[in-house]
């Protein structure tokens, strides 16, 4: 990883900072509508904060540019076809025998992960699911991983041109969540997965309760529907 986090970890918790400090603003000579509309304002003024510090898309599309390495694995002439129709019908008869999909393809030679990239779209395990576009996608991405792994020339260029693209694509997802109120488990997960270091210098697990009852004040906040100037959202 080549790009720096820590802005975006900064970014975070000192929004998070002043959302704790708006939505807990006390002043004794404030009516009480009067000090919803400040704690409003003052939630308003760190939300534009941040929405200036999201970072900007960036130009790499990973899926796009994965798509391609994993097309370009379709058989080029006669010999190739028969060659990758005879390893997909090694995966299908071991996949009915029991064996694992997954392993299979931690265990594949490119070979073999072609022709699965190839013929999963037809399998029984995509075409008898309630999400087969999900089951393709999921099979497709370990299949890349893989050829990554194995050195393929092609997968290492992608895998080297989207890490970092990915990285700001999963910050750029969990501050604009937090724009509006408490981040997913899914995008945190996600960039917990891509940047460790980042999400655990966000010290969430540690501050989880106080973060919890932060968001169901800003909930309460928000409901009150008073009188805002409308954050726009970060164009994609």
């Amino acid at each position: 990883m080549t790009t720096n986090t820590a802005p975006f970890v900064q970014a975070f918790t000192t929004f998070r900072r002043s959302v704790a400090q708006a939505v807990d603003f006390q002043n004794p000579n404030y009516t009480n509508s009067a000090l919803h509309r400040e704690r409003f304002k003052q939630l308003m003024d760190a939300r534009a904060a941040l929405l200036d510090r999201i970072p900007d898309a960036k130009d790499a599309d990973s899926d796009a540019q994965i798509a391609e390495v994993l097309d370009g694995l379709a058989p080029k002439n006669a010999d190739e076809v028969a060659l990758q129709e005879a390893e997909w019908r090694k995966v299908s008869a071991l996949v009915t025998a029991g064996r694992s999909l997954e392993a299979l393809i931690r265990a594949a030679n490119p070979l073999r992960l072609a022709a699965i990239a190839q013929w999963i779209e037809v399998s029984p395990e995509a075409l008898a699911s309630t999400d087969p576009s999900g089951v393709i996608a999921e099979v497709r991405e370990l299949v890349f991983q893989q050829l990554v792994e194995h050195g393929v020339p092609a997968a290492v260029r992608v895998r080297d041109l989207t890490a970092d693209a990915n990285i700001v694509a999963a910050w750029r997802k969990v501050l604009s969540e937090a724009l509006e109120g408490a981040v997913s488990l899914g995008t945190m997960s996600r960039m917990a997965h891509l940047d460790p270091q980042g999400y655990a210098a966000l010290g969430v697990d540690e501050n989880l309760d106080r973060d919890i009852q932060i968001d169901f004040k800003v909930e309460k906040l928000d409901g009150l529907n008073l009188r805002r100037d409308t954050i726009p959202a970060k164009q994609a």
